[in-house]
């Protein structure tokens, strides 16, 4: 029933993350620390608030737009900081990596950066300050001297890994994942995908990114659209909630999916199940290797890819329309419909791309399909779309079943 799908690119093997059995001795950990098997190279810089504007913008530093994108301050966030500065507290450093000699990129603290940068070139006025309601409306230049000459006097540290610390672009992969996995952005901790972003950002990360953006992909996942987002920005952005960990926000455009790039992922996901074949071990550590290895395909490669997936999307829409990913179920003794799953989600993807051929236009009727989908689930087994089973066995279990239902109850008027 299978047809095995198979994209260019190097496959991979099963790897042994096996531990020493044995126990080790002393002498050997002691070696270990004293060549610096494990160990980074930093050093700490101190920048004052008027040069970052200056230092920054060279080609000496490579400020990366899509790291953190789903994280772009808005004018409170950007006075709070400058607060911060006004009032002398203490701001978390930023950490860079130097990639080539005098060459540097932002691993962590682009928003600051940033910031900085555009207080100084008079691009956003001070609003909603708490301690300093006096100085809300003006823009840097417009500031009292006082107050200006106090800011210029700040400090930002810089925390950089040096170049040292590499030992071969695998070695300094780990050792940058382990960085990012161990930092603290803003008070939250850096999540995968954010992380895969920053640290593979080749052809397929770029391709992953921009099919985030796909229209159908948005509907389904109840990730608004551009005008829908800056409608819901304008509003939330009047009151004091955070962005980064407003519940408002969450609750209005489901922010753990678009702001932390939980939706790329999904985009990745998809990707990653056409391959399910190589999946052993953690889910994490799969999708760590279909990205790397997918930003050596071949331009063709990654158009190709592109195309169906924007394919399949649309499908999967024209049939179900929202409730594509969604399952039919008993949520609090009352049957309904579910938001978009991960583990409908792979399944169904999986199933619409080998029958993607089948598929006519006359058989989008998502009002008539969603009756027949709705029959399908009530009929399976309790354990066959079982959430917290989400293994391979399952995954292609799961598409079989939904490949035997599309084949028998939809694709076939």
């Amino acid at each position: 029933m299978f047809e095995e799908i198979k994209l260019e690119g190097e496959f991979f093997e099963k790897k042994s993350n096996k531990m020493f059995e044995e126990e080790v001795s002393d002498e050997y950990i002691n070696q270990k620390y004293l060549t610096g098997e494990v160990r980074l190279v930093t050093e700490q810089s101190y920048f004052k608030l008027p040069v970052i504007k200056q230092e920054f913008s060279t080609s000496c530093y490579k400020l990366e737009p899509d790291y953190q994108r789903r994280r772009v301050w808005d004018t409170v966030k950007k006075s709070r900081l400058i607060e911060s500065f006004i009032m002398n507290i203490p701001v978390p450093p930023i950490f860079i990596y130097e990639y080539d000699f005098n060459k540097y990129e932002v691993m962590d603290g682009l928003q600051r950066l940033s910031t900085i940068i555009d207080f100084y070139n008079d691009e956003f006025e001070l609003e909603k300050l708490e301690e300093w309601p006096e100085l809300n409306g003006r823009k840097y230049s417009q500031l009292p001297d006082r107050i200006r000459e106090g800011i210029n006097r700040r400090q930002l540290s810089v925390i950089i890994l040096l170049r040292e610390s590499d030992r071969g672009s695998d070695v300094v992969n780990q050792m940058k994942k382990m960085v990012f996995e161990r930092l603290n952005t803003g008070g939250m901790k850096l999540q995968s995908q954010e992380i895969r972003n920053a640290l593979y950002n080749g052809k397929m990360n770029k391709l992953c990114i921009r099919l985030s953006d796909n229209l159908h992909f948005k509907k389904i996942w109840g990730i608004p659209t551009y005008e829908e987002e800056s409608e819901v920005y304008e509003d939330l952005f009047d009151s004091k909630s955070d962005i980064a960990d407003g519940d408002e926000f969450e609750e209005k455009i489901k922010n753990k999916l678009y702001q932390r790039m939980y939706d790329v992922e999904i985009i990745l996901r998809y990707f990653a199940m056409r391959q399910l074949e190589f999946y052993t071990g953690k889910l994490s550590d799969f999708l760590d290797e279909i990205l790397i290895n997918g930003n050596y395909y071949s331009d063709e490669t990654i158009n190709e890819m592109e195309n169906i997936f924007n394919k399949v999307i649309e499908v999967a829409y024209n049939l179900f329309g929202e409730k594509a990913f969604s399952q039919y179920k008993e949520i609090r003794k009352k049957k309904k419909w579910t938001e978009a799953q991960k583990f409908i989600y792979d399944p169904m993807m999986l199933a619409l791309t080998f029958l993607l051929n089948e598929y006519r236009s006359d058989y989008a009727n998502p009002q008539k399909n969603l009756v027949l989908l709705k029959e399908f689930y009530e009929s399976c087994k309790e354990d066959d779309f079982d959430g917290k089973r989400q293994g391979k066995n399952e995954i292609e279990k799961r598409t079989k079943l939904l490949i035997q239902f599309l084949k028998s109850k939809i694709f076939i008027r």
